[in-house]
Formats: C-alpha cells, structure tokens, sequence
C-alpha cells in the first residue's frame, strides 16, 4: 500500500512538473532567448549578435570597493543590495525588498539561492564581511566617509574604536541583512545602491590579496562575469549563468577596447570598431555638420559640478577677499557656450541639474563673473593688479582635450582680470587623488560627479569638515556642517530641502571654491544599440547596460 502511495505520489509531481515545462515552453515559443534564458525584445537580433563593443580606458584594478578610483570606465561585474534605475531611483538587486520603522534600523531581505559567479553561495554574511573591509582603517579606502552614516562607521575608520564587530551591520541568517545608522537616515537606500558598495568574495580576497581581481583570479556576483581581460588590448564581460537575480542581460558579449582617456579619439566609431564612444566637445563641432553622426549623438545630465577649489588655511587663500576675487574673475557663461560649445551649464553653486534641488542661477549674486569687483578685492587683500601675488599652479587630473581648453582659459583670465600667474599642472589619475587627499594643492581643477539623486551626495558628502588624508579639501565652516548635519537626519522632505537651500547659500558666499559649470554628457551610440529611454527634453536615462541590446534592423 506504501508503494503504491509512493508510486502515485511521484507520478503526480512528474506530471505537475511536465505540466510547469509545457506552460514555460507555450510562454517561450515563437520567442527568443538568449543563453541565459532571457527573453529577446520582439526587435532584437539573434544572441549570436548580442554584442557590443565600448572603448574605455584599462582599469588598474576590478577592486571598487575599496580602489575606486582604479575602476575607470568598465563594467562593475559586481551587484549591490540594490542598484540605481534610470532615473536613479533605487530597485531591488541582491535584496528583494527592504523596511524600516525608524529610519535607523534597515533590513534588507536577500534573494534566496544567490551564487558567485564560481557557483559557490553568496549570502549575507558575505555583505557583512564586505562592508567589514570597506571601513577597515587597514584597507586605507579613501572613500570609507561614504559609509560614515553606519553605526560606528566613522569611529572605527578613524582608530577610535577597533572592535569591527561593533559596525552596525549583521546577518541575522543567509539571506537577511539588518543595517543601524547614527541617526534617522531616509537616504540609506541610495547609500548601499551605490556601484561600490558591492560584495567581495572573502576566500579570494584572502589568498590573493591585491590580485584577487586579476583575471585568472577574479570572482563577482552581478549579471555579467569576466571571461578575459587582455592588458593593454581590451576585456570581455559575458552573462554569468549563475546569476538568478532581477538584472540578467540581454547581451551576450561587451567588449572593452582599452583606450587612455586623454588620448580618445571617435576613428574608432567612424571605422565601426566600436558601437559607442563617449565624445569631448572638441568634436561636436564637427559631429554636427556630419549627417550621419548628428543623428547618432546621444545627450545626458552628466549629474556633476566642475569646479576649482582653494586651499583655504594657508596664504594667500586663507582670504576670503582673494577667494571670491577669483572666483569673479572666471566667465562661466564664455567657458560653457563658446570654449565648451554648449557642452555644459554655467554653474554657481554645487547641486547640478537633474536633482530637484537644483537652484540654477540663485548663487551668480556670489560666484557670477565681475572682473570689477574681483580687482577691488584684491586691491583690498593687498595684491593691486596681481603684485606681490606669490605664482600659483593649477593642478588638473588627466585632462582630456576639452578640460585643457577650460584650464588655459582659467589661466588667461586670471591674468587678464586679476594679474595672477598661474602655470598648469597635469597629473595622472593615481597622483592627483594622491595628492588631493594629502591637502598638498593651493588650486586644484576637479569635477565631482553625484553618487545618488540627493543632495547628501553632492554637498556634506565631500564638504562637510573632514582630516586630511580623509576630506578632499582643507575647507571648514560650522555652520555650513551643522546645516547639512540636520539635513541629513531629517525626515519632513520640506525642511530637509531648506534646510540643503541654506547649506548651498553658505557655501557659496564662503568660497571653498569657484564653481564653474555642469556637464551635459556626449556620447556617439550606434543605431542598433537599444535599450535606452530618450526623455522630452532631447536627453537620455542613464545608461543600464541590463536593458541594453542589438536591434535586427541595422542601418
């Protein structure tokens, strides 16, 4: 009688599972997938074509937890608790879903069945390690500040504790995460949807150290995996069958020619080696007399503020009087119209369009462009006409041909306004960073792109009083940082934004820097790659390479 039952029992479930693989197969017919079983969009060509091929330059490592900077312009093949759609709002990614009562205390609900992309699990245990290693003052991320929201974060990144159990982050089982913060945090979510803020395989971080990115060595959780990194050549991302969550691709292959930013070049598009290029505006003059090309040339909010700051502590920038005299000396509008030929907006203060918070020109009363009262200034701090003004250098990092341009202008126009010498300085990438964070340059050209869509990112994350070796600049101002301090933990969205209008209004009229505009990004994007919403204002969403695909039709 026991077999029997048995023998009925299993037959009903080997019906009931041809039944789900008749069901799967009448939902998929007629339909495409590609080799990780998504489904192909009705115009999209064959997998066999899912290819596309970006020029970027060669990351120094795959490490953007805790080398940022050495990731350049590749794909993470890493995926956080959740990621940014393409309006920047956060989604679901290794985490389904999350809540908080508080604003203090966040869990986040991991997807089930989670894999490396060696097969081995993933759970949330390796989120803790993870984030464990971000705030480590052994790891020496000069980016840790951006976690300091985490309970005890800033105290164990900065020696005053040393118990890392006592980081406010634990797993209370394999697929459960509960994060504290210091205080109400209604921004969390933006923080750990951060391209960083990503999981580490511990086992090979272990064995390997520095190396565990190397391409034999490598192992990631995202939708796509490396299968070859060539140096000095290019490298290739594939899908990762192993990956089970929401972000799986459509594409088969991305490859990366490696190219030096400094160096880049659209020959390569022209020539059809790749499928998209990022553009400087050196060649949208030339771009737009092309038929062809005009129509392939992409827009998008860059969502950042380029801007020179000041060593404020030391002579002869710990004047206010001389800061603002730069800062007025400066033709914002003749550097975004005429040198960068329309490729950006005048900036006045930090908060870039696209975020709501946007202010446009309520600080040009501050930052805007008077050569008079710039001299008058400087007359006032004891520098008539430039004289006795000691020869300043400005640092720029690995300018591109456009940046040089804003950076010889910068230059021409301090000697044209205010008589300042000051001699251009390029640095690479490695030795700007380097040399930014030791407080070691009197004016330094930087852009700062935002990390999330609040104004957290842009403003108190990198300007609110910070050591050296750990702020980006030597700049104070207490009530500049007890203003972004509320903000912060405030959870009335009205008085939060007036609280960041007030931050902005102090910092501007403070001067720790001149802000000088916002990018408006370019990119030249072959006709068949698809996948991208265009918006009424002629500009696209930001890029997911998730949603991106080859149409059939190619031009």
């Amino acid at each position: 009688m026991l077999q029997a039952t048995c023998t009925a029992l299993i037959c009903c479930l080997l019906f009931s599972a041809c039944e789900q693989v008749d069901q799967t197969m009448q939902q998929t017919i007629g339909k495409r997938i590609n080799s990780v079983g998504k489904v192909l969009p009705a115009d999209a060509a064959d997998a066999g074509q899912q290819i596309i091929r970006f020029m970027s330059p060669e990351p120094r490592s795959l490490d953007p937890s805790i080398y940022p900077y050495d990731t350049e312009a590749t794909i993470f093949p890493f995926e956080p608790l959740l990621v940014k759609d393409e309006s920047w709002t956060p989604v679901p990614a290794a985490a389904n879903r999350w809540e908080t009562e508080d604003g203090i205390t966040w869990t986040f609900y991991l997807r089930p069945g989670m894999r490396w992309s060696d097969g081995s699990p993933l759970t949330a245990y390796d989120f803790v390690y993870s984030y464990r290693r971000i705030l480590n003052p052994q790891s020496k991320n000069i980016y840790a500040f951006f976690y300091f929201d985490i309970k005890n974060a800033e105290a164990l990144v900065k020696g005053e504790i040393d118990d890392m159990d006592a980081l406010g982050i634990r797993a209370v089982d394999d697929t459960t995460l509960v994060i504290e913060t210091e205080k109400p945090a209604p921004y969390l979510p933006h923080i750990v949807s951060f391209a960083d803020a990503v999981p580490v395989p511990q086992r090979q971080v272990e064995k390997y150290g520095r190396k565990w990115t190397d391409p034999e060595n490598i192992v990631t959780n995202s939708g796509f995996k490396v299968s070859e990194w060539v140096h000095g050549s290019h490298m290739t991302l594939v899908p990762d069958p192993f990956y089970n969550g929401p972000h799986k691709p459509y594409l088969e292959k991305v490859i990366h020619p490696f190219q030096d930013a400094s160096a880049a070049t659209i020959l390569p598009y022209e020539s059809d080696e790749v499928d998209i290029v990022g553009l400087d505006v050196t060649d949208l003059e030339r771009i737009q007399r092309d038929p062809a090309l005009k129509d392939e040339l992409v827009r998008f909010h860059a969502m950042n503020t380029w801007y020179m700051f000041f060593r404020t502590q030391q002579p002869p920038f710990n004047d206010v009087r001389v800061r603002e005299a730069v800062s007025r000396s400066l033709d914002r509008e003749n550097m975004a119209s005429a040198i960068l030929q329309g490729g950006a907006i005048p900036a006045y203060s930090m908060i870039p369009p696209g975020f709501k918070e946007y202010e446009g020109t309520a600080h040009e009363s501050y930052q805007g462009f008077s050569p008079d009262r710039a001299r008058a200034l400087m007359r006032e701090a004891g520098y008539p006409n430039g004289r006795g003004f000691p020869k300043q250098e400005l640092w720029m990092r690995a300018p591109n041909p456009s940046q040089r341009m804003v950076g010889v202008a910068i230059q021409s126009m301090l000697k044209q306004h205010l008589g300042i010498n000051v001699e251009i300085r390029s640095a690479d990438r490695s030795m700007y960073m380097n040399n930014l964070y030791k407080w070691n340059m009197n004016l330094g050209f930087i852009a700062f792109g935002a990390d999330f869509l609040d104004p957290r990112s842009i403003l108190d994350m990198i300007w609110h009083a910070q050591p050296r070796g750990v702020g980006r600049q030597d700049w104070t101002n207490p009530v500049f940082d007890q203003l972004v301090e509320e903000a912060a933990s405030e959870l009335d969205p009205v008085k939060r934004a007036e609280l960041y209008r007030d931050a902005s209004t102090v910092m501007a009229k403070d001067y720790p820097a001149a802000f000088l505009y916002h990018d408006i990004g370019l990119q030249l994007r072959k006709p068949w790659v698809k996948g991208y919403t265009t918006y009424g204002d002629g500009t696209v969403g930001a890029f997911k390479w998730a949603r991106m695909y080859v149409a059939a039709e190619k031009d």
